[in-house]
């Protein structure tokens, strides 16, 4: 993405602070493990970068500012997801499951499980058309069954409103990992970025993940910051 597109390329959508990044860090524990690393870094980087004052001159977005956005953007996301997967639980414990029909098959035989209404289809060589017009209208009934409780609880508003946050969140990302860092704190929002998009949870063993680990560590742990933020 070229420096000139990253202003009408970003989603406007505004910062939110955070329970995760809103806090002090330097009040934040001195032992950095590969537990805390992430959620650390954050609060370091997010306080760092909004101390800072505003840029006064004209140009494309730097890094840090970008990270903010970013940040912002995935924390919403990651409520939202949160959000989705309690309403879904909802949907389905309030209609007993996802829309579907059992139609009984030849003797012998279990019953046929249907969602849609190919599936229906399918069964017409082996299952007679009596049959199949009951499994239809049956399916069509609990298919608007989901949609009125859908409406009702907001499940897939939801769900739309959390891929919009994906994907603003992804845009950000990838402007975070492309533009050139002006500071060393500007590097270690860049290594905190491509962690949290592509090792999360830390867990990846080879290299060069644990060297990007301790890149990062390094860069925000309290001993190494002294002169690194402007």
């Amino acid at each position: 993405m070229a420096d000139s597109e990253n202003s009408r390329t970003l989603p406007g959508i505004s910062i939110e602070k955070s329970a995760t990044a809103s806090g002090n860090a330097d009040d934040a524990p001195t032992i950095i493990t590969r537990r805390n690393l992430l959620s650390h870094s954050a609060q370091v980087l997010h306080q760092r970068f909004t101390d800072l004052p505003p840029r006064t001159e004209a140009g494309p977005a730097p890094v840090r500012e970008i990270w903010l956005r970013w940040w912002s953007l995935h924390q919403q996301y990651l409520r939202q997801s949160r959000r989705v997967r309690t309403l879904r639980d909802r949907l389905l414990a309030d209609l007993d499951g996802y829309p579907s029909v059992a139609i009984d098959g030849l003797e012998g035989e279990p019953p046929q499980i249907a969602t849609t209404y190919a599936e229906i289809r399918h069964l017409s060589s082996r299952i007679d058309a009596g049959r199949l017009d009951a499994a239809r209208s049956t399916l069509r009934q609990r298919r608007q069954a989901w949609k009125k409780a859908d409406a009702r609880i907001g499940y897939s508003a939801a769900v739309r409103r959390e891929r919009n946050l994906d994907r603003s969140a992804g845009i950000s990302a990838n402007v975070v990992l492309l533009m050139p860092p002006s500071s060393l704190m500007e590097v270690a929002a860049k290594l905190h970025c491509l962690l949290v998009l592509h090792d999360p949870r830390l867990i990846h063993g080879h290299e060069p993940w644990p060297q990007l680990r301790r890149m990062l560590k390094e860069l925000v742990e309290p001993r190494q910051r002294s002169g690194c933020g402007r």
